[in-house]
């Protein structure tokens, strides 16, 4: 028993210890932060990071708090993941990943969506992708439109693994009453209905319909109610 209290008596005072030279240590000016190194595949504001970030340069690398750092630069737009590492003895490493733009969507105005389902600027856009349409007509959107954008990106993804085809002509992503979602296609606004219930499946005969030639450039698919197919003219 006298062997077992001295034993935790060594390890408190180690842990005391320990304790008293990071503390010791930490409030040497020798580590304070001077310098954030900032690795992303595309331009970022520095300034904007540090200021969304609450890193303060000057104050010590061991006080700074790098959890709610990564949390509040992971809500910046067009930023997937973030990671911070200190580098002895004054140097942050922060390595951000960028959200890549997957699809438009109209609200108020036209909006990029990114794969972790954020909104980003989408006014000087060059590239040609899917518009999501029939959301909220504000920025604020509510929990139903926010399920639609993970089904519009699942859409999406499904189209492109079940024909090339099909995924480059596909224009307009438009959800409706009851669960429905109308599926626009060019060159010639073939208009495709599905329910979100089904939608696997429907998306899997539609492609079926492209390779037959049956699909072509023009017409309205009904195909909410199971294996019937309705057809029709625009």
């Amino acid at each position: 028993m006298k062997r077992l209290i001295g034993a935790f008596i060594i390890v408190a005072m180690a842990t005391a210890g320990g304790r008293f030279t990071f503390i010791s240590l930490s409030q040497l000016s020798w580590f304070n932060l001077s310098d954030v190194q900032i690795n992303c595949p595309d331009k970022i504001d520095t300034d904007k990071v540090m200021e969304t970030s609450g890193l303060k340069l000057d104050e010590s690398i061991f006080h700074q708090d790098i959890e709610s750092a990564c949390k509040a630069l992971i809500e910046m737009p067009g930023i997937e993941s973030v990671k911070i590492k200190r580098k002895l003895p004054k140097l942050l490493e922060i390595d951000m990943k960028a959200d890549k733009i997957e699809l438009f969507a109209r609200t108020n105005k036209l909006y990029g969506l990114t794969r972790s389902l954020k909104f980003v600027d989408a006014k000087n856009s060059k590239t040609i992708l899917p518009v999501i349409t029939g959301l909220t007509s504000s920025k604020k959107l509510s929990y139903r439109d926010k399920m639609m954008l993970g089904y519009a990106l699942t859409i999406n993804d499904k189209l492109k693994k079940l024909s090339d085809t099909l995924a480059h002509r596909l224009s307009e992503i438009h959800f409706g009453k009851y669960g429905t979602v109308a599926l626009i296609f060019n060159p010639g606004g073939v208009r495709v209905l599905l329910h979100l219930r089904n939608h696997e499946e429907a998306l899997y005969r539609l492609s079926t319909l492209d390779v037959k030639g049956i699909l072509g450039n023009s017409g309205f698919f009904d195909m909410t109610a199971g294996r019937m197919i309705v057809r029709g003219r625009i």
